[in-house]
């Protein structure tokens, strides 16, 4: 068995959910997408939650990693406004946003679960340990990092998310800038001096 069979189902079923929504994704459909069989999917995957489990599991991994790779470069504010471009760049993707569209139309919750588990609780600390850097460095004074990460997503994607998912993002500044902005502005909210300029 090829050893990127398991990245070809994953692309299936980003292709079925693309084009179909949720329902699309059907074990005879992957199969048929991915050219393989069904005992391939379940030799795999122990069944169709486990697929898109993987599947959301692969998208945050390529942001977790490029964190990873970028944890010892340049200053914590570099570092932030790093993160904040991969995170702004990921959830405009057109993978994510298949992704999210199909959870949205799932009235089971179920993927919407999978997205939360295997997506935003597995990136959301990173985020929170640079904030934290931040703290530690004095540039900026906040007790709860939650709270400052909350802020620093707000002030990121504010509605770029939605209107992508709506077909309506045209951003008319690159990623790198957006996420600038949002630093800088997170920076002057929780100055630890916010009296003084």
């Amino acid at each position: 068995m090829p050893a990127n069979r398991g990245d070809d189902i994953l692309d299936a079923a980003l292709e079925l959910l693309a084009t179909g929504g949720l329902q699309a994704v059907t074990t005879t459909a992957l199969a048929r997408v991915a050219r393989c069989s069904k005992d391939t999917l379940y030799v795999l995957f122990e069944n169709r939650d486990a697929i898109l489990a993987a599947l959301v599991g692969r998208q945050a991994s390529q942001l977790n990693t490029a964190l990873q790779e970028s944890s010892n470069e340049g200053s914590p504010l570099d570092q932030l406004t790093l993160i904040c471009t991969l995170l702004l760049k990921l959830l405009t993707s057109p993978a994510s946003l298949a992704i999210n569209r199909a959870a949205l139309g799932d009235a089971s919750g179920d993927l919407s679960r999978i997205l939360i588990t295997a997506g935003k609780e597995r990136s959301a600390p990173k985020i929170m340990s640079a904030i934290e850097a931040l703290n530690i460095k004095g540039i900026i004074n906040t007790p709860d990092p939650f709270d400052a990460y909350r802020t620093l997503y707000g002030l990121l994607i504010g509605d770029r998310q939605i209107l992508a998912l709506h077909n309506a993002y045209g951003p008319a500044e690159d990623a790198e800038t957006i996420a600038g902005r949002a630093v800088e502005r997170l920076i002057k909210l929780y100055a630890p001096n916010p009296g003084k300029s």
